[in-house]
């Protein structure tokens, strides 16, 4: 009785085993049949676009910022040869024309310039400037 007991539970373990096999392997073509269909490969094709172009963005992206911070690095040289410059962001260009047109002299511009800067937080050149030679 015992050794028929555990044959019955073998052919019934191994229907299952193959059954649900079987199952799988349908479900695994399935897939793969819908994931070749042309919608499909188009949304695959349009995701893989759209990932490189977000790729060559931020390469871009980066290359204007290390270019950025490449002319920055040489303004202090430029600014000790050639005179005082302040580096000021585009968003507070207006604010340092308004105070240019403003002012009275020359000197008055580059005060009105440096202060719209330090309001901003931003890098003043003149602050590391080389010592000048004559």
């Amino acid at each position: 009785m015992k050794r028929v007991y555990y044959f019955a539970a073998g052919v019934a373990l191994g229907a299952a085993a193959t059954r649900r096999t079987r199952r799988a392997k349908e479900a695994a073509k399935a897939a793969l049949a819908a994931k070749l269909t042309p919608s499909a490969i188009a949304a695959d094709l349009a995701d893989a676009i759209a990932e490189l172009g977000n790729a060559v963005g931020s390469f871009a992206s980066d290359v204007k910022m290390g270019a950025a911070n490449r002319r920055a690095s040489y303004r202090p040289m430029i600014d000790g040869a050639t005179g005082s410059t302040v580096m000021v962001a585009p968003e507070h260009a207006s604010q340092i024309l308004a105070q240019q047109s403003a002012s009275v002299g020359p000197a008055s511009i580059g005060d009105a310039a440096a202060d719209a800067a330090a309001s901003a937080g931003e890098y003043r050149a003149s602050d590391r400037r080389l010592p000048r030679t004559a």
